[in-house]
């Protein structure tokens, strides 16, 4: 198979494909995003057989805050194969191709949301972020009680909502790890692409101070929230009794929280409480680079561990390899000693993303740890985190 970047030449097989497998053509999304993002905003690898697309992958660029540290990487969307080439493993070519060249670009790893997870873990990919889920009927509770005073909420056009929504957006994001930093290119893309699906805005004030907001859409008795943002609790629950006053045209709530999100706690029925549900995949495509990235604590200077990493779709990935903690960071060395550490670029990227504990990785048997020293210095160079990410393209 012929694995190329796409141009104007191949952009409608690329369209046709897209059509074939996501959103339609003629729906808003789907105009707009082959109008005003692709080949302009993007990349795209595709393989070809015969000159026909067979399958593909589009390389959207963002920004992820992940541990303190921004990093420019690729948001994979619009991963499909042609009908006609189903069944051939395809996508493991895809995929390996796609690594070789994100290697080159120096691309340290990349974030995925999945239609269904078992087509990605097998090419390295595990879940970096999880939600809430809440389906809330509106009629049968009571969401906060008596609204405060001081709040008021301004109905505002989705296209216009830019600077209030940004402020708010980096005020509330500042408590999380492994999201998107958001520029003008960005909210821009989501709020002109929302407006055109039926996005409406709602932006909480106190006084004269944006302090939350909503991104929302009306279905068949259902309000669904895209996305809620709030500097604090109080501003968070006056923002679900806003929604609380549709109840009589609208049967439910849908609203993805946060993974540390607290709502069902104030709730008056277990039965209305969250569902976990994994929301945002990850992948390392360079060990070396993401471990050389690492902060060191101050306790770790003048340490070592030595660790294994193994990596069946990325070669250069699997490594043994000796950590040297310094004050100027992390140094690897190659090196003939026994690790004290085992484990697969999955769980390393879990790791790195703060998903998870070094400890919670060791007792599910996702790691293999020799020596209690060696997992303390995990769990010291990799604290656990929150992940919050919720962009959709």
């Amino acid at each position: 198979m012929d694995f190329r970047l796409i141009n104007e030449k191949t952009l409608p097989q690329v369209a046709a494909l897209w059509d074939e497998c996501f959103e339609k053509k003629g729906t808003p999304f789907y105009e707009w995003y082959f109008s005003e993002y692709a080949l302009k905003q993007n990349r795209m690898l595709g393989g070809f057989e015969d000159d026909q697309l067979m399958t593909m992958v589009h390389l959207n660029p963002y920004t992820v805050h992940v541990r303190d540290k921004d990093f420019r990487v690729p948001y994979l969307v619009g991963v499909a194969t042609a009908p006609e080439a189903r069944g051939r493993h395809v996508m493991g070519e895809l995929m390996d191709k796609t690594f070789t060249m994100l290697r080159a670009m120096k691309i340290p790893f990349v974030i995925l949301m999945p239609i269904h997870a078992g087509i990605y873990q097998p090419y390295g990919f595990s879940f970096t972020a999880l939600r809430t889920q809440y389906e809330l009927p509106l009629r049968e509770i009571d969401l906060v009680g008596e609204s405060l005073t001081g709040y008021t909420f301004h109905r505002i056009p989705t296209k216009e909502a830019e600077a209030p929504l940004a402020l708010v957006y980096d005020g509330a994001m500042a408590a999380y790890t492994g999201y998107v930093k958001r520029k003008h290119r960005e909210w821009e893309n989501l709020l002109v692409s929302g407006s055109q699906e039926g996005l409406e805005t709602v932006v909480l004030k106190y006084g004269e101070k944006p302090c939350g907001y909503a991104l929302y859409q009306k279905g068949e008795g259902t309000i669904s929230i895209q996305e809620l943002m709030a500097l604090d609790q109080t501003a968070k629950l006056e923002l679900l009794h806003y929604f609380k006053g549709f109840y009589g045209t609208f049967g439910k709530l849908s609203y993805l929280g946060p993974s540390d999100d607290l709502l069902y706690l104030r709730l008056p029925s277990q039965e209305l409480a969250p569902r976990m549900v994994p929301f945002m995949m990850g992948r390392i495509v360079n060990a070396a680079q993401v471990l050389q990235a690492l902060s060191v604590p101050d306790c770790l200077v003048g340490k070592d561990l030595v660790i294994g990493i193994r990596d069946e779709q990325v070669p250069l990935n699997t490594m043994l390899v000796k950590m040297h903690f310094d004050e100027k960071g992390v140094t690897l060395f190659n090196t003939l000693d026994d690790p004290t550490v085992l484990m697969d670029i999955s769980s390393l990227t879990q790791l790195f993303f703060g998903t998870y504990g070094a400890r919670e990785l060791k007792d599910a048997g996702f790691i293999h740890v020799e020596e209690e020293s060696s997992l303390w210095t995990l769990e010291t160079l990799f604290p656990k985190k929150v992940n919050f990410i919720n962009e959709y393209f």
